[in-house]
């Protein structure tokens, strides 16, 4: 099956998910959106919610080159995720490789510098795997890319190279708060050992091109359901041979950080990074422990 048939395929399950949500198990929902490699937890009615808005969204961008190739796309998609948030005041979490920073002081200062609301989070010196590491070799990784980002305060969000778990406990030693796991999951927003995961649910690509409609979607599926929309990138991946990010900008991403903007001026989408939306669920579980997730 082609690309935009899967993707036309995808829509309609969408839509099917949305309308045909009948008792508050979710179980259509839940097996539509099992076929579509999702989860779907969703949080409840009766839940207090750390913002006013139903739902809430973010964007979290993994600044690395790991391959040799990738240092020109990966500037372009830089300069062009940091235009959008701006234009549409989208919040972005960086999770930013503290070699890709050194190496690239041009594109990490156009993240500093960013007129929007932008978080940094840590994604090692050099992309470790964590899951293959040992924890003193993680903990070096950790403080020599916090050493590498010069920031005023501590990053409170710790992004997983190719979102392999581990060593919850050194990150929270650390003073962590938040991290994206692997599987993407509609709601289910729970913390582990001290750490909010924040699920992911849509990852943008080459791909993604003319994937608006499908994404749109997903927004107003986290909508129903009080979830949140919590879409992710690598600047490169953005980028198409030839060096443009244009199509992917225009056909996917742009239309869909107006979408999320359009939602939160109609109050319906508290927009946010990871950090503060981790902040926020921190400040509900403090005022009322039993809504809190176990460790």
């Amino acid at each position: 099956m082609g690309i935009h048939l899967k993707r036309a395929a995808k829509e309609l399950a969408l839509d099917a998910a949305g309308s045909t949500l009948v008792s508050s198990s979710g179980t259509l929902t839940r097996a539509t959106l099992r076929n579509l490699r999702i989860g779907f937890e969703p949080q409840g009615e009766g839940k207090t919610r750390p913002w006013k808005e139903p739902a809430a969204a973010c964007v979290s961008v993994d600044f690395d080159v790991t391959k040799p190739g990738r240092e020109a796309p990966n500037r372009t998609g830089t300069f062009a995720l940091a235009e959008l948030s701006e234009k549409y005041s989208i919040p972005l979490t960086w999770a930013v490789c503290g070699r890709t920073a050194e190496e690239d002081p041009e594109s990490y200062s156009r993240i500093l510098d960013s007129k929007a609301e932008r978080e940094i989070g840590v994604h090692t010196y050099s992309h470790l795997d964590a899951s293959q590491a040992g924890e003193d070799e993680l903990e070096a990784e950790i403080k020599r890319c916090v050493a590498v980002l010069g920031l005023p305060a501590p990053p409170r969000t710790f992004v997983f190279p190719w979102n392999r778990e581990a060593h919850f406990d050194l990150l929270s030693r650390l003073g962590f708060t938040a991290y994206r796991g692997k599987a993407r999951v509609i709601g289910g927003l729970s913390r582990a050992r001290g750490l909010w995961n924040i699920p992911p649910v849509y990852y943008v690509d080459q791909k993604s091109v003319g994937a608006a409609s499908l994404m749109k979607r997903y927004v107003d599926l986290c909508v129903k359901h009080r979830a949140v929309f919590h879409l992710w990138t690598h600047p490169w991946s953005i980028v198409e041979e030839g060096g443009s990010a244009e199509r992917v900008v225009e056909t996917a991403l742009e239309p869909v950080f107006a979408y999320m903007a359009l939602k939160r001026d109609e109050g319906l989408l508290h927009t946010s990074t990871m950090g503060g939306i981790a902040s926020a669920l921190d400040g509900v579980a403090r005022a009322a422990p039993a809504i809190s997730a176990p460790n």
